[in-house]
């Protein structure tokens, strides 16, 4: 039989896994637990008398109990037994707690098809793991000295693999998964803890699909745990080996150290980190390091805590395959509550960056007066002053603002009510049509939202999107999309890739700047909000930004956008429904409009829950007559049809149609799961299928998993 030595094994482990749970632990362990902190930390000493005779001497229960054997050989060891504590084992210098137990056995089915113009390739997969797993804890030679935890979960792979070409190819491996904790010195004043980790997880999300990842990781942190200056320090490195949609390895290496000082009106702050991140997708390789260096302090200036200073100083340097930059900032808050309802704000900062061959200095003067008014009327009026100098090219800017917010309850309602305008005046100097760096844009990603990036002219291969702190790379028709629009650039989020729904990511990119000239722009926005009965929710938004060229060439595109915003909820609890349109008319950018509705449902009762979820939208494109229609949506159904069975139903579907684009996704998980006392059954079926018809390219994976668990005891 093909799989024999998978049964010889099986039976191997759980004919182990049986003497370890008659022998060990009847014969050295007792079996019941008593609390664990009281197990550590106080030595037993107990001398193997007749219980009988403590009994007689006490004139009640015995002092110490013994647990009663039920096997011969546990009989034989019974002097020894009466020698440790309930819970573990204890000699003179070490104690272990008594270990816990578990095990697993799965059976995968896996079939892969893919599909690309009109060719069809499948690889079919069986795949048997065989887990054992146990854990323990204790201390060493005192508790003081050294506390320690153990998980050992030796893992084993048998895997035949079959493929469309009629090739065939069997392989097993071995994962020694392991968490192992040590704390050192733990009451003293100095205090190690070291850690290593390597754990195999597969998950399974909406939108995501089936992804399996091997974390390998260790480290060590310690801390000076002194009053006057405690600071922590410490060092750790991590593997991640992903398989799923895509393969991908990432190594991240970190060194980082903290240090606090608290006085009676201050409070100081300083954190350093330095990282190395590598990471290989689908062949494509980057490196990342980072050093990052943050100094704060709070300062009290008057006892009753009415006028604070905040000062902050931060270097940070990043090298990486495609550009190397470091930026110096400094900055000074002053905050005053004149009383109550009134307060102003003043700061000043200076940053200087520099990227490759661009590099900037940036110096901004800010002042603020906030006052609210009979509890209802919130005033914000405040002004900026601005010199960025790049090179030998210099740009002033001066500001101005006023906001006003209302806010009044009523017996049936809320109104909220809202005002403000912007006036921004800049002057430039020695500019040229250029390329000019952009680095840390923010946008939001969504699968169903497209994002402009905020200029044009870009030279599309030179854009770079990662994480907020810049030390993950993302890969483009991986993790996202990017498209021309006339002189614009859209980007959109892949389902399957690294970057989550909703996530905010940082990108960099060059691009061709316009010639210097000297404008005006002004902002006006307008709005209100209500509330009905505490169910109905709306609002309205208007915005218009226009742009005065006073001197100088004329932009390729002037600022002069308008925006609508219309928002209406329903929400009773268990029923949430939205409505949202948004209307942009810009020159600045791409103009379009977008409608969206979105409902949630979500039901219990008694053993059953159930949540549904869906939207349907459409984005119409001005500029180009680009039509782009969406919809999807998330099942969720829990059913407790016994007290030891449990079914979960799970399944998603998006697609998307435009008139360049057309995509389809859709997914189910299906499970049983079945539990009797410590013991686990579980039968799951998952489906992923992702569908880029434009380009007749299609994925879909099936996966059949068995599992049968034995609980850690």
């Amino acid at each position: 039989m093909k799989y024999s030595y998978f049964n010889i094994l099986s039976c191997f482990l759980y004919t182990f896994t049986s003497f370890f749970i008659f022998y060990v632990s009847p014969v050295l362990l007792h079996a019941e637990e008593q609390n664990p902190e009281s197990a550590e930390l106080v030595p037993h000493a107990i001398n193997s008398i007749n219980i009988e005779k403590l009994t007689e001497e006490k004139g009640s229960e015995p002092v110490e109990r013994i647990t009663q054997e039920t096997s011969l050989i546990a009989a034989l060891f019974q002097g020894q037994m009466t020698k440790h504590p309930e819970n573990g084992r204890q000699k003179q210098y070490y104690f272990i707690k008594r270990p816990s137990l578990g095990g697993q056995l799965t059976y995968e089915l896996e079939k892969d098809s893919q599909t690309h113009n009109g060719t069809t390739y499948t690889d079919t997969s069986h795949r048997f793991k065989e887990t054992i797993r146990i854990q323990t804890a204790g201390w060493v030679y005192n508790p003081a000295l050294m506390k320690y935890s153990l998980m050992f979960e030796p893992e084993l792979n048998q895997t035949k693999e079959e493929l469309s070409q009629g090739e065939a190819a069997d392989s097993s491996s071995f994962s020694p998964d392991y968490s192992m904790t040590a704390t050192f010195l733990e009451a003293k004043p100095y205090t190690l803890n070291i850690f290593g980790i390597r754990q195999q997880t597969s998950n399974w999300a909406s939108f995501s699909g089936n992804s399996e990842s091997t974390v390998d990781s260790y480290g060590a942190n310690g801390q000076l745990k002194y009053k006057i200056l405690p600071t922590t320090f410490g060092y750790s490195h991590s593997e991640n080996d992903q398989a799923g949609f895509y393969t991908s390895h990432d190594i991240h290496d970190a060194y980082n150290l903290s240090s606090t000082h608290q006085a009676r009106r201050s409070n100081t702050n300083l954190t350093s980190t330095y990282s190395d991140d590598k990471r290989d997708t689908e062949n494509i390789k980057n490196q990342i390091k980072t050093f990052n260096n943050n100094l704060f302090n709070n300062y009290q200036i008057t006892e009753d805590n009415k006028v604070t200073l905040d000062s902050s100083m931060s270097y940070n340097t990043q090298e990486s395959d495609w550009i190397d930059s470091q930026n110096i900032n400094i900055r000074e808050h002053l905050g005053w509550r004149h009383r109550p309802n009134l307060q102003s704000n003043y700061s000043a900062s200076h940053s200087r960056q520099e990227s490759g061959d661009f590099s900037s200095n940036m110096t901004t003067l800010d002042a603020g007066l906030t006052h609210l008014l009979y509890e209802n009327l919130t005033t914000n009026v405040g002004s900026r002053a601005s010199q960025s100098i790049y090179s030998d090219e210099k740009e002033t800017a001066g500001a101005g603002l006023l906001n006003f917010s209302y806010i009044r309850p009523f017996s049936w309602t809320t109104l909220g009510l809202h005002s403000g305008w912007d006036y921004l005046y800049t002057e430039r100097s020695g500019l040229n049509a250029a390329e000019s760096l952009v680095s840390n844009e923010m946008h939001s990603m969504s699968y169903s939202n497209e994002v402009y990036l905020n200029n044009y002219n870009i030279d599309i291969n030179s854009i770079i999107v990662t994480n907020t702190f810049g030390t993950l790379v993302y890969i483009e028709n991986i993790d996202y999309t990017v498209e021309m629009t006339n002189s614009y650039v859209r980007m959109r989020r892949l389902p399957f890739g690294s970057i989550t729904e909703g996530q905010t990511v940082s990108v960099n990119y060059r691009y061709l700047r316009d010639s210097a000239y000297n404008d005006a722009l002004f902002t006006e926005n307008y709005g209100f909000n209500f509330d009905l009965w505490h169910d109905w929710r709306f609002s309205y938004n208007f915005i218009r930004v226009t742009q005065d060229i006073i001197s100088g060439q004329t932009p390729q595109n002037l600022v002069d956008d308008t925006i609508h915003k219309t928002d209406i909820r329903y929400d009773i609890g268990w029923s949430n429904t939205s409505l949202s349109y948004e209307d942009n008319n810009r020159l600045s950018s791409a103009s379009y409009t977008r409608s969206q509705m979105q409902e949630t449902l979500h039901w219990s009762l008694s053993q059953i829950y159930f949540s549904m979820s869906g939207y349907l939208g459409q984005t119409d494109y001005k500029d180009h007559d680009e039509t782009n229609n969406y919809y999807g949506g998330v099942t969720i159904f829990d059913w407790m049809l016994r007290r030891w069975c449990k079914l979960h139903l799970e399944g998603y579907y998006d697609k998307t149609m435009g008139d360049f684009d057309e995509t389809e996704n859709n997914g189910l998980k299906a499970g049983l799961e079945f539990r009797y006392r410590i013991w686990t059954a579980r039968l799951s079926y998952e489906l992923t299928d992702q569908n880029y018809i434009n380009t007749d390219s299609q994925r879909k994976e099936q996966l059949v998993r068995m599992e049968f668990i034995r609980a850690m005891w």
